[in-house]
């Protein structure tokens, strides 16, 4: 791997990082914002009032985005990581002579078998 594949991986597993932690982390800014207006409006200053809410919510929503945080990471792990071991397994030279790009999903052709050596 050079350079410009590692800086590529890396945008890509930050981008699905924010693709999978962003939603929860979103609502949960508004509805910290909407304890906090509660809390300053009524000027109670219970921590349980802000926190147990707050606790619930991340379980709920982990619960509820699970099959889309799943399908987020899976797609992560076929296109990029699973892609990069199976090109170190066909012997891709490190000067980028992949016989496929990573990340595109492509199946490599498998190797030669013994049977189809001899003939």
């Amino acid at each position: 791997m050079n350079e410009t594949e590692v800086i590529a991986l890396c945008r890509t597993s930050i981008v699905t990082l924010v693709m999978v932690c962003g939603p929860i982390l979103v609502i949960m800014m508004a509805v910290g914002t909407v304890i906090s207006i509660f809390q300053a409006v009524t000027q109670i200053s219970e921590q349980t009032l802000a926190m147990v809410p707050k606790v619930l919510l991340v379980f709920g929503l982990s619960i509820l985005l699970m099959p889309f945080m799943l399908g987020k990471l899976t797609e992560f792990f076929e296109h990029e990581v699973a892609d990069r071991i199976v090109a170190i397994g066909v012997g891709a030279s490190d000067n980028g002579g992949a016989p496929f790009t990573p990340g595109s999903g492509v199946t490599p052709p498998s190797a030669p078998t013994a049977a189809a050596a001899g003939q």
